[in-house]
């Protein structure tokens, strides 16, 4: 095997490592993305739920302070 086939072979392994990190930054990137859209989709589902326990919450609040 002549230099110069060593030295593109060479190349060419590095190539296919490259790519293969590079898909694979973008899996991760891709799944970072989708995880914080769901992190942040909970967390607004949580407030909501929490802000309209504290007003039910207030209400009854209201309700037995009236009664006394």
């Amino acid at each position: 095997m002549s230099e110069l086939e060593m030295i593109r072979q060479v190349a060419s392994d590095r190539l296919v490592w490259l790519r293969l990190m590079e898909k694979a930054i973008n899996d991760i990137d891709a799944v970072l993305r989708s995880l914080r859209a769901d992190v942040m989709e909970i967390s607004q589902q949580v407030a909501a739920r929490n802000e309209g326990a504290t007003l039910e919450m207030s209400e009854e609040e209201a309700e037995e302070e009236s009664d006394d």
